[in-house]
C-alpha cells in the first residue's frame, strides 16, 4: 500500500504491472533492513567471558546432582570447618556473578590477552582493567579442551574510611575459594577467606 502512494505520488502507478510493486517492496525490505544501527545488531553479543551464563549454568547442574559443600572458613586466622547439608548455589556464588564485566559501561575497559599452554591442549584467557577505579581489576578464565577448568578474579574498592579486595578462585564442579580483605581506618584489617570443596551429599538410610 505504502509503495502505491508513493508511485502515484511521483505519477509513475500506470506504467507498472503488479510484478514491478512486488519486486520494489522486496528491494525496499532489503535496502531498509542492511541500513540498521550496526551498534543495535550486535546488542546480543557478549563482549567478554559471560560470567553470569556460566555461573547460571553451573548452579543448574549443582542443583540437579544434589551436590553439596565442606566449607573451612577463616576469620582473621581462626578457622572452623563445617558441612551443609543444604546449599544455596546462587548465594554461595554471588561474588562471582557481580563480578560479570559485560555491562555497556565496561566495554572497551579491559585489555584482552589470550595465552597457550606449552602443549597445545589448553589456553587462558585474561581480562585486565586498563582504569584503577573498576572494581573488577582482572578475570583469568583458563581453559582445557575448550571446557573452563579455573576461574581467577581479583576485586578492588577503596573509599575515603575503607578500602577492601577479594581474590576468587573456581574450579568448576570441585571447589571455590574467596579471601577477602578489608582494612578500615578506625578498625583496622580484618581478613577473611573460604574453601568450598564441592562432594556429593552422604546418603543416609536410618
Amino acid at each position: 500500500m505504502i509503495i502505491r502512494k508513493l508511485a502515484c505520488t511521483f505519477g509513475i502507478i500506470s506504467s507498472f504491472t503488479p510484478a514491478f510493486f512486488f519486486i520494489f517492496h522486496l528491494l525496499f525490505i532489503i535496502l531498509t533492513s542492511s541500513c540498521k544501527n550496526p551498534e543495535k545488531q550486535g546488542l546480543n553479543e557478549k563482549p567478554y567471558f559471560d560470567l553470569t551464563s556460566f555461573f547460571n549454568g553451573q548452579i543448574t547442574k549443582l542443583n540437579h546432582d544434589s551436590l553439596i559443600v565442606i566449607k573451612t572458613s577463616a576469620i582473621n586466622g581462626k578457622t572452623a570447618e563445617h558441612r551443609m547439608n543444604w546449599t544455596d548455589w546462587k548465594r554461595e556464588f554471588v561474588l562471582f556473578l557481580e563480578s560479570d564485566i559485560n555491562k555497556s559501561s565496561l566495554i572497551g575497559k579491559y585489555l584482552i590477552d589470550t595465552l597457550g599452554e606449552n602443549n597445545g591442549a589448553g589456553m587462558k584467557i585474561r581480562y585486565q582493567a586498563i582504569d584503577s577505579l573498576l572494581r573488577t581489576r582482572l578475570l583469568e578464565v583458563s581453559f582445557r579442551d575448550q571446557a573452563v577448568k579455573e576461574i581467577y578474579i581479583i576485586n578492588k574498592t577503596s573509599g575515603f574510611l575503607s578500602s577492601s579486595s577479594e581474590n576468587l578462585l573456581y574450579h568448576p564442579l570441585e571447589l571455590y575459594i574467596i579471601k577477602t580483605s578489608t582494612q578500615n581506618r578506625f578498625f583496622g584489617m580484618n581478613d577473611f577467606s573460604v574453601m568450598g570443596k564441592i562432594t556429593t551429599k552422604e546418603k543416609k538410610y536410618f
